[in-house]
């Protein structure tokens, strides 16, 4: 066995880390789906609030 091999071999993941990492990905996706289907809200600028408070004050 060269030393490319050794390296590797240190390297492998057991399948059950595999298999939670995957499940983890899989929810992700399913959530990413959720936050795709809402509409996207515009944030406020900090511009648009100060001009709205000093003409409210006038």
């Amino acid at each position: 066995m060269g030393d490319r091999d050794k390296k590797s071999t240190g390297n492998t993941k057991p399948a059950s880390d595999l298999l939670e990492i995957a499940a983890q990905l899989a929810a992700l996706a399913e959530e990413i789906r959720a936050l795709a289907k809402r509409p996207l809200e515009q944030p406020s600028t900090s511009s648009e609030t100060n001009d709205e408070t000093e003409a409210s004050s006038e």
